[in-house]
């Protein structure tokens, strides 16, 4: 993760970009690997908004505590079992200074991570059979 202390609208706009690209790269895996895993286990792979522990919008992306991340995972029989987490943007007050971390990784990074991620999983599924 990179970090950033000067905010501005090009900022908002990569990140913004970022995060919606990101959206799209969940979709498409999501739709590929949901039939591919057991039945009655639920695949979660969406970007995640946070900010204090709660859901959040995009216009909240400067605002302390705020952070987006793409979230993998698996739900079964009510109970949910996180796999992978890749952080895409934080940011926070440090030093009475608000200071974002913007991840390194480019778009096809991501995506071959995501990849690598539902691979695992679903390798570690059908091992558990």
């Amino acid at each position: 993760m990179k970090q950033i202390v000067d905010f501005d609208s090009q900022l908002k706009d990569k990140i913004l970009l970022l995060e919606n690209e990101c959206q799209k790269i969940c979709e498409k895996y999501k739709a590929i690997y949901f039939e591919k895993f057991q039945l009655g286990k639920g695949l979660l792979v969406d970007v995640i908004r946070i900010r204090k522990g709660k859901s959040a919008d995009q216009d909240d992306l400067f605002e302390e505590d705020y952070e987006s991340f793409i979230e993998i995972g698996l739900e079964h029989e009510g109970e949910y079992y996180p796999d992978g987490y890749i952080p895409l943007w934080k940011c926070k007050s440090e030093w009475l200074q608000m200071t974002g971390y913007l991840t390194n990784r480019s778009l096809s990074q991501i995506e071959a991570t995501v990849s690598a991620l539902l691979t695992e999983m679903l390798e570690d599924s059908r091992q558990e059979e």
